[in-house]
């Protein structure tokens, strides 16, 4: 990882302010978390080879050295807690710009947002984001954002390679993850106000996203519990309205949903 040019397109421009890089880490969360009292606004924990990071369900995050882009954004911003949601769609559909952009001359694609936190390329996870809050109780939160980018890595291992998949494996190239980290901490800075405006940035990640109508298992964060469900909307508050076989509704805030293609 070239820090320098890093620091040269980010720090020295003012977009962050400290880039807090390591060959290897567990985890850039799990880091940021145990000394987020020191961390300051709009800095990076980076790392080119995370051993133990993890996803929803407490799953690993299972990523090969220098070939994805592993980091916490350490962000200071003033939501109130029922719009906390926000940071997680912003920072998802943020991400889609990014990927979107850095692949616009490469061969068609699709790439779509998956609620609740999940970017897929061609029905496969590229990417994920994991949101922790600090201070939850103040107007201004600190918010540790984790992101996982499959970049440069072509073997998976076997038990997600049907469902994994990253740029390089689509897209046939190799990718600058230097680049995509700069334009997407360009992108999150620039783009800053559609925070303060809930509806429209909901609106613009459901734009984004291909799951409403969709026919879906969807699994509870709370226990684990499976069930066949029709996706109906989601919500302005980030909660996911679903109706059962029966044709009962209901709205989840957290859990898990896998797209059941061809039904």
């Amino acid at each position: 990882m070239d820090t320098n040019f890093l620091s040269k397109h980010l720090v020295d421009s003012k977009y962050l302010n400290e880039i807090i890089y390591f060959e290897e880490l567990d985890s850039t969360n799990a880091y940021s978390k145990k000394i987020y009292h020191e961390l300051k606004d709009n800095t990076i924990v980076l790392t080119s080879y995370q051993t133990n990071g993890t996803g929803r369900f407490g799953r690993p995050w299972q990523t090969n050295r220098n070939e994805n882009l592993t980091f916490s954004l350490i962000k200071d911003y003033g939501l109130r807690i029922d719009e906390i949601h926000l940071m997680n769609f912003y920072t998802s559909y943020i991400l889609y710009l990014t990927l979107n952009e850095t692949s616009k001359d490469c061969s068609e694609h699709d790439l779509y947002l998956k609620w609740p936190n999940d970017l897929l390329l061609n029905r496969r996870k590229i990417a994920g984001i994991l949101l922790d809050v600090k201070e939850i109780n103040s107007d201004m939160k600190k918010f540790i954002i984790g992101i996982g980018l499959n970049v440069n890595q072509e073997i998976f291992p076997e038990d997600i390679n049907s469902k994994a998949t990253s740029m390089k494996k689509e897209f046939k190239c190799d990718f600058m993850i230097e680049m995509i980290l700069i334009n997407f901490i360009k992108l999150f800075n620039e783009n800053l106000h559609l925070l303060n405006q809930g509806d429209f940035l909901m609106k613009l990640w459901k734009s984004k996203s291909n799951v409403t109508g969709k026919k879906v298992t969807f699994k509870q964060l709370e226990d684990g519990r499976e069930a066949e469900v029709v996706v109906m909307d989601i919500d302005n508050d980030g909660g996911l309205i679903v109706s059962d076989m029966s044709g009962k509704r209901c709205k989840f805030y957290s859990g898990e949903i896998s797209i059941l293609y061809g039904e």
